[in-house]
């Protein structure tokens, strides 16, 4: 009977960690919107925040509005948010490399862009890919960040499904997941060119794109659609989370050991939660954009791959990054809005 009960007070514990704020947050600590942003009239669509990184330089935290085509900037030092780049070639996921350089998913073309933070440059306004989708601007020159194709949305002479998250390691090599959602902004009847949705990389001197799995299944056999992407600190890591899959929450997250050649090998499934976003923190957590049947943010332990909380927001997030001067706040992307919350550890890539 004492058994019994032992038992049960545990479940009970454990739907309570599972359910409840993680312990890196405090119970007190609010979610708090940020901002709103606005439809515009160019586009049907409702706005959809995503690709959340932070400047290591200064913590200030980009994300884009894809549907709108802007990449925003929430400066930290006056709190207040700015359009860093518009059009900007409907970007999706992005990251920043070990130089300081914004990379982004160019999802118009599938390219990867290198993006200056702080140098501009006056060129024609590039005009949509799709005419009858986009803004077509008031013709002339408009001032954009300087930027650079450093992957021209190709392998083997045929085009990609459309880069969708990506993360820079250590030796400055950037890992991508290639999914192939259609998009309006794309030409009409354009097909998925790919034999498999799958993970690629591309060289520290970016002359060089390789599939870094030759296939990409989920648990069941399936193929799937890779979605979020992130590696550990030290590089030897890869996560590559997906919606699809048996995972009980939703999805399925796998990790990958990385090679010195850059090479994936001894594919675990690694978390029964999929996610479109995911970041980590100092202390051993990683934090995911929730399945949709649950509206927030899921943390899980890195190290067993199970829930230790769960934060809720008021909008389906997409992505987060910990952001800040010393990277404490969890900045939170969700529909229209930018969130964020203060939490009591640090993001596990703090730059020094």
């Amino acid at each position: 009977m004492q058994s019994k009960f032992l038992a049960l007070v545990a479940l009970a514990y454990g739907v309570a960690a599972q359910s409840g704020l993680p312990p890196t947050v405090d119970g007190s600590a609010k979610v708090t919107k940020l901002a709103t942003i606005p439809r515009e009239s160019y586009t049907v669509d409702q706005p959809f925040t995503e690709g959340a990184t932070r400047d290591p330089a200064t913590g200030d935290v980009y994300f884009v509005d894809q549907n709108s085509n802007k990449i925003f900037k929430w400066t930290v030092a006056s709190s207040k948010l700015s359009v860093f780049m518009h059009p900007a070639g409907y970007s999706n996921g992005m990251t920043f490399d070990k130089y300081g350089k914004l990379i982004a998913c160019a999802d118009e073309r599938n390219q990867l862009w290198e993006i200056s933070t702080n140098v501009t440059k006056s060129v024609p306004w590039p005009q949509p890919l799709n005419p009858s989708v986009g803004d077509r601007g008031t013709g002339g020159n408009v001032v954009l960040p300087e930027w650079t194709v450093i992957m021209d949305g190709k392998y083997n002479g045929k085009q990609l499904g459309g880069p969708n998250d990506v993360w820079a390691m250590p030796d400055n090599s950037l890992y991508f997941t290639d999914p192939f959602w259609s998009r309006r902004w794309w030409a009409n009847g354009r097909r998925n060119e790919q034999d498999v949705n799958t993970v690629y990389r591309l060289s520290p001197d970016r002359k060089t794109l390789t599939r870094a799995l030759a296939t990409f299944q989920t648990s069941d056999g399936k193929a799937g659609s890779p979605n979020g992407i992130i590696g550990s600190p030290d590089g030897k890591t890869l996560y590559v989370a997906a919606f699809q899959g048996p995972g009980s929450g939703g999805g399925e997250t796998y990790a990958y050991d990385v090679g010195a050649n850059g090479a994936l090998s001894n594919r675990r499934l690694w978390a029964q939660f999929g996610s479109d976003g995911m970041t980590m923190d100092n202390q051993g957590n990683m934090y995911m954009t929730a399945p949709v049947s649950r509206t927030g943010i899921t943390v899980v332990s890195i190290a067993t791959g199970k829930q230790v909380g769960f934060i809720p927001v008021a909008e389906q997030p997409a992505n987060l990054a910990f952001g800040g001067v010393d990277q404490s706040t969890l900045y939170i992307t969700a529909k229209t809005g930018f969130y964020s919350i203060p939490t009591k550890v640090k993001g596990a890539h703090l730059v020094k």
